[in-house]
């Protein structure tokens, strides 16, 4: 199939250098490409107006026009159309500001050879015409060593100024070679700089988020503490006593995991993780009862009013993770909160569709723009400034995928959002076990607590002799050693971050005095250290803060065998 010339507008006003290009792409690219010429960014765009021009080759320094004013120009002229600039200056700003602007390349006169111009026009090309170029020479050259060796001594002088021409442009690549390995070590330096810089911003956010989250979490538990506090009458009703203290207990359980969820924004479900039947009605309604001193006490507060209502189907149970599944729906109902300036609702379905339960939550507040559509999902991207951190629906978003579920956004701005998850139906799911009563130990034990903080000893304190337990207390490492060393003890409960000494190296030290002693570590870097497979030498458990009595009753009989 024949192929038909590129057309090449090259406006430049240099006859030796429009005859220079001339010359170098009908040596190198012959057929394929037809230059054209224009003097002046007046003909050349002109010029352009006549269609057909596939390529520019663009000096900047013209009679009628100097500098970027001419790239600005052309470009405007024909923004559609490829543009390479070739300059007498070789100004690196000027070149980065080009391309910058939407030039292809920025190439110096006088720098400029078919290995530098022609090449990424047809790279292809010319390099199976220097292969056959080779064949031919290699060819020939055999024919005249057969056939005319009296000209050896002209070929042997040609070569050595082929020799000599190859070293000249060796020595040439050597330098080049040289400045851009000093440009790559500034470009390195600078990248690291800019790597840190990031960090320690992602870590400022992080630790914002952290805040953020506890105070969600700990939102619905100072809201109904308080209540209880405020209206003492409230305490005749057990009904609503017990509503709002299985409230408090389920809030605390939830805002234990924030450290956890940090290292699973994008974790998948691990293989061994078995998912258990969830009644999603009643996970939304806890989900609303939690999140009520935010959309209603504290709204009202702050002159708000927002409705939330619930338009729930007769849904069969999904498998999941009750926890999660609850938390993505507190975020979700958060969110529509932060959306709503003065008035509005929420509304929060659940349908099945196909082999879908498909939870819906909906509100009519500010909506998003599409880049922040696009956006939303991303960990720590916030349009709330200070006030946000980005958690929230990167959160959700990483409890969806690891349901194996999908998750919808429609969201236009100033007239509210939908965001739809779909969680399958058709997983088997472990049936839900009946919670195990706590090991009660059979016999009183010793036992010596180490712990700096002392509402967490008095907690532990207060376990403990719910078993009639005899507990001796330490405040730090050191005075957990020397109390060790002065009695003997059934099992250690310690803490691990302490002043003077932590609690990895009290439980070595007990170790090497008393080898088979019961070290149990109680941290509040359970999660953490989990994730990462972390046990310090010395210790036989770890058990995560805050605990439970049943927690703390299974981690005792387990570490002591009793």
């Amino acid at each position: 199939m024949e192929s038909h010339p590129v057309n090449v507008l090259l406006i430049e006003d240099n006859e030796e250098h429009i005859a220079f290009l001339r010359q170098l792409l009908a040596s190198s690219a012959a057929g394929q490409f037809e230059l054209h010429t224009a003097g002046d960014v007046g003909q050349g765009i002109e010029r352009l107006k006549d269609g057909g021009i596939q390529l520019i080759l663009l000096d900047l320094s013209l009679p009628d026009s100097d500098g970027l004013e001419t790239f600005i120009r052309v470009i405007e002229a024909a923004p559609d159309i490829p543009l390479i600039v070739l300059s007498g200056l070789s100004d690196v700003a000027l070149a980065i500001e080009t391309v910058q602007l939407g030039a292809q390349d920025y190439l110096v006169k006088g720098r400029v050879d078919n290995h530098l111009l022609v090449r990424s026009m047809q790279y292809a090309i010319e390099r199976k015409r220097v292969q056959l170029q080779l064949k031919r020479a290699n060819d020939s050259l055999e024919a005249r060593v057969r056939e005319r060796t009296e000209a050896l001594i002209q070929s042997n002088t040609k070569l050595q100024e082929e020799i000599a021409e190859r070293r000249r442009a060796e020595e040439a690549l050597l330098e080049s070679n040289k400045q851009l390995s000093t440009a790559l070590g500034q470009l390195q330096a600078t990248q690291s700089e800019i790597i840190q810089r990031e960090r320690m911003h992602a870590l400022g956010r992080m630790a914002n988020g952290i805040a953020h989250d506890f105070n969600n979490a700990l939102a619905p538990i100072l809201g109904f503490s308080e209540l209880l506090l405020m209206k003492p009458e409230t305490l005749q009703d057990p009904k609503k006593v017990r509503n709002y203290i299985e409230l408090i207990h389920t809030s605390a359980k939830d805002s234990a995991k924030v450290v956890s969820r940090l290292r699973e924004f994008y974790r998948y479900r691990d293989e061994g993780e078995v998912f258990t039947p969830v009644v999603i009605n009643d996970v939304v309604l806890q989900a609303i009862s939690i999140t009520q001193p935010r959309w209603k006490d504290q709204a009202l507060a702050e002159g708000v009013n927002i409705d939330i209502r619930t338009e729930m189907g007769n849904v069969p149970t999904v498998p999941g993770n009750e926890s999660e599944l609850r938390e993505m729906l507190v975020n979700l109902i958060f969110n529509s909160i932060d959306a709503i300036p003065k008035r509005g609702t929420i509304t929060i379905d659940t349908e099945v569709q196909g082999r879908w339960l498909v939870i819906t939550v909906k509100d009519d507040g500010l909506g998003m723009s599409e880049e922040v559509k696009a956006r939303c999902l991303e960990p720590f991207y916030s349009t709330k400034d200070d006030e946000g951190t980005g958690l929230g629906l990167g959160s959700v978003y990483g409890i969806v995928r690891r349901h194996e579920g999908e998750i919808d956004i429609q969201s236009e701005a100033g007239r509210g959002t939908s965001i739809c998850v779909s969680l399958p139906l058709d997983k088997r799911a472990k049936p839900p076990e009946a919670p195990k009563p706590a090991a009660v130990p059979s016999a009183t034990l010793r036992i010596l607590v180490v712990e700096d903080e002392p509402m967490v000893r008095e907690v532990i304190c207060v376990y403990l002799d719910e078993d009639k337990h005899n507990v001796v207390t330490a405040v730090n490492g050191r005075d957990g050693l020397e109390k060790f060393e002065a009695g003997t003890f059934d099992v250690v409960l310690t803490d691990r971050a302490m002043p003077e000494m932590n609690g990895d190296q009290l439980a070595a030290e007990i170790k090497k005095l008393r080898p088979e002693q019961p070290v149990v570590l109680l941290t509040g870097f359970g999660d953490l250290m989990a994730g990462a497979g972390e046990q310090p030498p010395g210790v036989d458990l770890v058990v995560s803060k805050p605990f439970t009595l049943a927690t703390l009753r299974n981690a005792i009989v387990k570490a002591t065998g009793r």
